[in-house]
């Protein structure tokens, strides 16, 4: 760029700004029905400035050799000259970089150059046409407000209400849409009874669940439109009470309010009639029985009006229902929506985790949900106590104050239940995201932990993490099952305190009193018997709430603020610093038992390489902020299409300065703009799960002509060649059967693709070979991108010559700028570099005929002071991708894109390569009972648990027999002398026996508590041992699995196994299995006893039965295939988010967060159908349920009032108090049958993997060890070795056969696909052969275990990988190395004064994927493992890739010097790498093509080598004119 006489004080001019100005343009928009109104005169006021403003002329820019800025100031308009600055001055800056301005409008300036904080969403414009329309909007009521229907956004008042009143007609004629479900459209009949779900679940017992996979969840409870409304909401709420103070549980009860009350007034009607059958009926039916006259007529009134309330309990229990199923699936839609947006617009993640929030879209939205739908069966329990309460002292006087008592007693308990369960539940649900953090880690990094047969490590940390979770769930569980055990006992336990008082002070107690009292209180037991549970869901929502608002809380990536008004320029930075985040470091104490923490960055998307930030000890034991900026005082302009190339040594900043232009820095001071859209290709490139074609095109519309010029620039057309399905084939998980110069060809193409006005591209050909590269550089980045703006980091520095400018970095600051002839002509660091290098090259390329003369060490790879320029790439497309498992050349895409479902190629979508997961048909099969008991302890500690259940519920029942008992023996016939009159007693008082009667009564509290306390105990442990053993079981047998597993099934669907079926088995599976089996023994006892009472119950008892089993046979399938549905809809989800936490920085620079968005949206609303119908099928079947237990009271009354001259009136009132127990219990019993059964799916999908997933190899083959210490010389022989990595799929090895001597180092080279890799993998036996022998030290490796082989070879992967612990835990995760061994490996590898600088040493935390590290000083330590491994054979995949020249020549040397007694494997993309070994293998095709020494190959007219060496020596010609 020309230099031009421009005052460099005038840069910020260039972004200057009027904060002042822009925020009075700015206004509060959103509003509230609870607010106060707008003032309208300030409103108008401010929309007519705004008019004033878009309707002022912007002045014409004025180019000359000074720019002129106005300033749009409060007052006036003053127009400053700054100094000049001298071009020598400039030069000393800026390099040859352009500094030119324009005069820029003070309108302009104050409406364009600073976004106000009231219109967020339009930063990236700033266009004032959408704030007065915004404003105009506002200033006619048309925006704001708290309830936001899905039909129109703008209703106000009572009106908004409109669509949901529909439903209370008692018929709609109006159909829904096909593929919708029924209830939006469904009348005010039809939702109080499930109707509208009858068809469905007789057609999914008949044609099976296909039937409904159509359908979509309504409008009013998709994600969208709640979501939204929740957001605003939100906002709200942050606005008036600030960040601190701001409640998000108060936003969820804003959003779920009318409903809520409209769900509550149901529930009260409920519990109004389940009270009034007791309190008023059955009182005057007990009373009529006992007065011995009976009216048949009144009698059989009482029993119709008995049934009548029972039905009246029904239909409105079931309303309730639906209305909290609906608000449920609202909420956490909403919710999970909320926080998915909020991720994707996170500057990073700090020190969260994607396990972490995983597990908060996943398991916390359901938590949310439970108290949604449960919380409200809390607030009829102070209703009903009162109403019993004055009930029973009209009855039985103040000795009503006992009964209550004691339930009031309950309230304080549950308190501390709820306190305890809230404890438990942080500490547990911290352990869970660490175990789930480290699955998702242990599967992401599956093949090198496989390769260093860590697997026993990695099992050893997750079964430690494992057992501290069980710890404190089965504390949780415990104090659950106490609470859960605890409340039917209450009701029983009053009426025992209530009625020994009431005795023995001398009062008369009568069958009427005592089972009326008994009834009323067994009313009362739902309400009681649901209120651990309710307490349960809602503590642990208060969790999950503070959770979601620590995540709402963080800091959100903000667009630049500045524009760029200059339209000559596109990229501009002035003295800009930035840091990626503030450090808290917590300082030892005085005692040093403080605890360090923070020494982990917070984990950075997209960064590669960055500054670590260096703290110290301030020596106190408060919390200091380490605010070390990674770049440093930037100034540069870069003109519209021009090409800037950006290089440096590792850890200068180049990636960060991409990552500041993206926004995902702080900045801390200076400006920084850009003008127009960006794309950015990142240095590891990130892979979505879907086709080739759908990767390329990111969302835009497909256009031939564009699609086929990008992908012949890119170098992909003979890739699309080689993959079975072309274009169309399907890429696994992270890229996994991509190599890693297909993935960043795909990912280079995307962005061309894109047609952006400003290109990042970081490093882009680091993972191609010589000739794709150049081809690539010129036809792609030279031509396709030719008018573009692009920013080219790269370490090829012979490509540095073509750009316009180039920029060299180092420590976060830009040391030189111009064009590569105006560098090299000047004495910079840049051009010593070049031109270091380029000597070196003549040095070492010389001629190729002297090559043979010449001395074999000047040739070999490890020579010091390596150039960087020298780094050439073979004719592979190598393997640098993401995942350090992701190795595989196009021969793997070839043959491992093919489902278990379609083998054949020929067929469409052959190149398909996930596997469908499985979707198990009809009821779960009684081996995963089996299973499950066996995992529990066997049959016999089943059969004691049962036991136990049954003694405890004995005790209760055996508790209201002895009371009737003891009121049918009456006074025992003692006779009373009144005076001069004599007669027997009627009186129980009188009873000569009451003593003994009193004492069993009271007995059996204390049988009831210790029978209960035993009971709960063992279940706990039972239940948790059941899914420890089980999660021990699949964890073990996946761990063994063959890596095609982990290539066909998506880390997420592997997560969801691990996370919510875990803990539907942990947690909800023991809760509903403990509820079902004491109400299951309840409802046995009452019916046994009401039958003893009155066998004639017996015949009527017969259709109900009938009508029960026809039930349960027809539609609990469809309950059971809804519950499949739902856990099988929430994998997608989960690997959603996944992918989109990983490739967070490219969906940022591309725009297109509301694509993703609107996928998870799509997502959610597939499993918020399921999960919908799933919740109201249960309902479905409950209301049913629950007309057969009114049946059963009011038949058991007509048996009463019928058969009253053959029973006593106790035995009137013991049949009639457990008829009534039943209602509502019963219908809830079979409901949790029926939620068992669903719940044991995910037993059967957890013991799935234990069962039909094939093993590897063993680990250890006990008569087949092979030596302590082999291998020892280190020979390996290939001998006629074939090997596929599927059945029925090509070879990717064709019978190989050469020999490795001992102590060689072989150079392995070869174009993309043609086998490389694939020797690595059956080196190691990631896959076993297909044919052949390989023998290492004339071993044959396939006859000995796995660990033994793996253990004794080392890899140096190309990219590095670090786990989330210590750095000596990463280095020695078995603890079998001193320290003073890690240091000598940590110095040999030239990264020991880089861990010295932490302030832990060794025991500096790592975060995930090693991000508070470069990528070179992770290589370095990956370097020293391998170091510390100490092995015979080892292989290197470009090990030093990341690293700078200067570091890169040490550490080659260190290979030298410490493996010169190795046999090692290098393969290579460097020519100059293999250049000295002593041995050249070339594949293609998955055969040997040529195999020799270099010399004799270089020799070879016909050499595939030599053509290799003479294309490399064509690169290096122009880098120096």
């Amino acid at each position: 760029m020309a230099s031009h006489n421009t005052s460099t004080s005038e840069t910020k001019n260039l972004l200057d700004t009027s904060h002042d100005t822009s925020h009075d343009m700015s206004h509060d928009i959103s509003g509230d029905l609870d607010d106060s109104e707008v003032d309208k005169t300030a409103m108008e006021t401010d929309l007519d400035k705004l008019h004033k403003k878009k309707h002022d002329k912007v002045g014409d820019h004025d180019k000359g050799d000074k720019s002129h800025v106005e300033h749009d100031t409060k007052d006036d308009v003053e127009t400053e000259e700054e100094e000049m600055e001298s071009d020598v001055e400039k030069d000393e800056k800026y390099g040859s970089l352009e500094l030119d301005f324009c005069e820029i409008d003070k309108d302009e300036s104050a409406a364009g150059l600073i976004i106000p904080d009231a219109a967020i969403d339009r930063r990236r414009d700033g266009d004032i046409d959408d704030r007065v329309d915004d404003l105009t909007r506002s200033l006619l009521g048309l925006e704001g407000g708290v309830e936001v229907t899905p039909m129109s956004a703008s209703r106000r008042g009572f009106r908004k209400y409109n669509e949901a009143l529909k439903g209370a007609l008692p018929i709609r004629f109006k159909k829904s849409a096909a593929e919708e479900i029924p209830s939006s459209t469904a009348g005010f009949l039809s939702l109080m009874t499930f109707s509208w779900q009858t068809s469905m679940m007789w057609n999914i017992y008949r044609k099976g669940i296909e039937h409904v996979q159509h359908m979509r969840i309504g409008p009013r409870e998709q994600s969208h439109t709640n979501s939204e409304r929740l957001r605003r909401l939100w906002q709200q709420e942050l606005s008036r009470r600030g960040p601190k103070n701001a409640s998000f549980i108060r936003v969820v009860l804003l959003f779920i309010r009318t409903r809520f009350l409209i769900a509550s007034v149901f529930i009260l009607l409920t519990v109004a009639a389940q009270f009034s059958v007791p309190a008023f009926i059955l009182h005057r039916l007990l009373s009529h029985l006992n007065s011995g006259n009976l009216d048949t007529k009144l009698g059989i009134g009482l029993v119709v009006a008995l049934g009548a309330m029972e039905l009246g309990r029904a239909l409105f229990f079931a309303l309730a229902w639906y209305y909290n199923y609906t608000t449920g699936v609202r909420v956490r839609g909403a919710t999970m929506g909320l926080l998915y947006q909020k991720v994707l617009r996170l500057r990073n993640l700090g020190d969260k985790t994607v396990g972490e929030l995983v597990n908060l879209l996943n398991n916390d939205a359901q938590r949310i949900f439970d108290a949604v739908v449960i919380g409200p069966l809390m607030l009829p329990g102070p209703l009903v106590l009162l109403a019993g309460l004055i009930y029973m002292l009209w009855l039985i006087g103040p000795w009503a104050f006992v009964t209550v008592g004691t339930f009031v007693a309950f309230y304080p308990f549950m308190f501390l239940v709820s306190h305890l369960t809230n404890y438990y539940r942080r500490r547990c649900i911290v352990i869970t995201d660490k175990r789930v953090r480290m699955m998702n880690e242990l599967l992401t990094c599956i093949k090198l932990i496989k390769m260093y047969a860590w697997e026993k490590s990695f099992a050893k940390t997750i079964s430690a993490i494992r057992a501290e979770e069980r710890r404190f769930l089965e504390k949780g569980a415990y104090v659950q099952s106490i609470s859960t055990a605890t409340a039917p006992i209450v009701p029983v336990m009053a009426s025992i305190f209530t009625f020994l008082a009431y005795v023995l002070t001398g009062n008369e107690l009568t069958p009427v009193i005592a089972f009326t009292i008994i009834s009323v209180l067994n009313s009362m037991r739902f309400t009681l018997g649901v209120l651990p549970f309710a307490v349960k869901s809602v503590a642990d929502a208060k969790v999950s709430f503070k959770r979601y608002k620590d995540i709402l809380l963080m800091d959100e990536m903000e667009p630049h603020r500045w524009q760029v008004f200059n339209d000559r320029y596109a990229v501009v930075m002035n003295h800009a610093t930035y840091r990626w985040d503030k450090e808290p470091v917590k300082n030892s104490d005085k005692n040093g038992k403080g605890k360090q923490n923070g020494q982990c960055k917070p984990f950075r998307p997209g960064q590669e390489e960055n500054e670590r930030l260096h703290s110290t000890d301030t020596g106190n034991g408060d919390v200091t902020f380490v605010d070390t900026p990674t770049l440093r005082d930037i100034t540069f302009n870069i003109e519209k299409g021009k090409l800037v190339g950006i290089c440096g040594s590792v850890g200068c900043g180049k990636s960060s300065l991409l990552s500041a232009l993206l926004g995902r820095l702080i900045n801390v001071s200076g400006k920084t703009a850009i003008q127009g859209s960006t794309a950015y290709v990142s240095q590891q490139a990130w892979i979505m799960n879907t086709s080739v074609r759908e990767n390329i095109l990111f969302g835009e519309e497909y256009d031939e002509h564009r699609y086929a010029s990008v992908v012949e620039a890119c170098c992909l057309v003979e890739d699309f060649g080689d993959f079975v399905d072309g274009d169309m084939t399907e890429i696994g998980e992270r890229g996994i059967n991509l190599s890693g110069g297909q993935k960043q060809r795909v990912s280079l193409a995307r962005a061309v693709y894109s047609n952006k006005a400003v290109y990042l591209l970081d490093d882009p050909l680091s993972a191609v070979d010589i000739h794709i590269g150049r081809h690539i550089f010129s036809q792609c980045i030279r031509k396709l991108l030719k008018g573009k703006t692009v920013l080219f980091v790269t370490h090829q520095l012979q490509y540095l010559s073509e750009c316009d400018n180039v920029m060299f970095m180092r420590d976060g600051m830009i040391v030189h700028a111009g064009t590569h002839q105006q560098l090299m002509a000047e004495d910079t660091d840049y051009s010593a570099l070049i031109k270091m290098f380029y000597s070196q090259d003549k040095k070492k390329g010389g001629s190729q005929e002297s090559l043979e003369g010449r001395p074999k060490s000047i040739h070999k790879q490890f020579s010091v002071d390596r150039p960087d320029l020298m780094r050439q790439r073979t004719l592979s497309s190598g393997s640098r991708g993401e995942p350090p498992q992701t190795h595989r050349q196009t021969s793997v895409m070839s043959s491992r894109t093919m489902s278990v479902e379609e083998e054949k190629k020929e067929q469409s979508g052959g190149g398909k390569l996930i596997v469908a997961e499985e979707k198990h048909q009809g009821r779960v099969g009684l081996p995963m009972y089996r299973a499950y008991l066996k995992a529990a302890g066997g049959y016999m500690v089943t059969f004691l648990t049962l036991l136990l259940f049954l003694v405890a519920i004995a005790t209760q029942s055996f508790a209201n027999w002895w009371l009737s008992h003891w009121l049918n023996q009456g006074s025992g016939n003692t006779t009373v002398t009144d005076g001069n009159l004599t007669y027997v007693s009627r009186s129980i008082s009188d009873n000569p026996n009451l003593h003994f009667y009193t004492s069993i009564y009271g007995a059996s509290i204390g049988a009831m508590i210790i029978t209960t306390a035993i009971r709960a105990f063992i279940f706990m442990k039972v239940t948790l041992r059941a899914s420890s053993n089980m999660h021990n079981l699949i964890f073990k047998k996946m761990m063994a699995s063959p890596m095609k597993f982990f290539d066909t099934t998506p880390v997420g669907r592997i997560i969801n196994r691990f996370s919510s079926d875990l803990d539907e088995v942990d947690v909800r599976l023991p809760s509903a299995s403990e509820m079902l089996i004491q109400n299951m023994f309840l409802i046995t006892f009452s019916l046994v006893i009401i039958a003893v009472v009155l066998p004639w119950f017996l015949i009527a008892l017969v259709p109900l039965v009938g009508f029960f089993l026809v039930l349960n046979a027809v539609f609990t399938s469809g309950v059971r295939e809804l519950m499949r549905m739902n856990l099988i809809t929430k994998s997608p989800v989960v690997s959603h988010v996944t992918a989109s936490i990983q490739g967070i920085t490219t969906i940022h620079a591309f725009n297109k967060t509301q694509q993703f968005i609107e996928k998870f949206q799509e997502l959610i609303d597939k499993n918020s159908c399921y999960f919908h119908l799933f919740n109201c099928s249960n309902r479905w079947l409950a209301f049913r349920l629950d007309l057969i237990s009114g049946s059963v009271v009011a038949f058991s009354g007509l048996c009463v009032i019928l058969s009253y001259e053959h029973i006593t009136p106790a035995q009137a009132g013991l049949a009639m108090s457990f008829a009534i127990q039943m209602t509502g219990l019963f219908q809830f019993s079979v409901r949790q049958a029926i939620d068992c059964e669903a719940k044991f799916v995910a037993v059967q999908r957890l013991m799935t993997y234990s069962k039909d997933v094939e093993s590897e190899a063993p680990a250890v083959i006990k008569d087949k060890r092979p030596p302590a210490d082999w291998p020892k010389p280190g020979e390996i022989i290939f001998d006629k070795y074939k090997m596929r990595y599927r059945d029925n799929l090509p070879l990717a090895l064709k019978g190989l056969s050469f020999k490795i001597r001992a102590k060689d180092k072989v150079g392995i080279v070869g174009r993309s696909g043609s086998g490389k890799s694939s020797l690595g993998v059956a080196l190691f036996r990631l896959v076993e052969p297909d044919s052949g022998t390989i023998y290492i030290d004339n071993i044959n490796i396939a006859t000995i275990g796995l660990e033994d082989l793996r253990s004794r070879l080392a890899i140096i992967p190309q990219d590095p990988v670090l786990f989330v612990g210590t750095v000596r835990y990463n280095l020695d995760p078995f603890g079998l190395h001193k320290d003073s061994d890690l240091w000598e490996a940590l110095e040999k590898c030239h990264v020991k004064d880089t861990i010295l600088s932490l302030e832990l040493k060794l025991d500096h935390m790592v975060v995930e994927n090693g991000e508070n590290f470069s990528v070179g000083e992770r290589q370095l330590i990956c370097m020293a493992r391998a170091l510390l491994r100490n092995s015979k054979i080892l292989m290197l995949d470009e090990a030093t890739a990341a690293i700078d020249t200067e570091t890169d020549s040490l550490v080659q040397q260190t290979i030298k010097d410490t493996f010169s007694e190795c046999t090692m494997l290098i393969i290579a993309h460097r020519l100059n790498t293999v250049l000295g070994c002593d041995k050249i293998l070339v594949m293609e095709d998955g055969k040997v093509a040529e195999y020799g020494r270099p010399k004799d190959l270089l020799q070879s007219k016909t050499s595939k080598f030599k053509t290799m060496m003479e294309a490399a020596d064509k690169q290096g010609e122009s880098v120096v004119s």
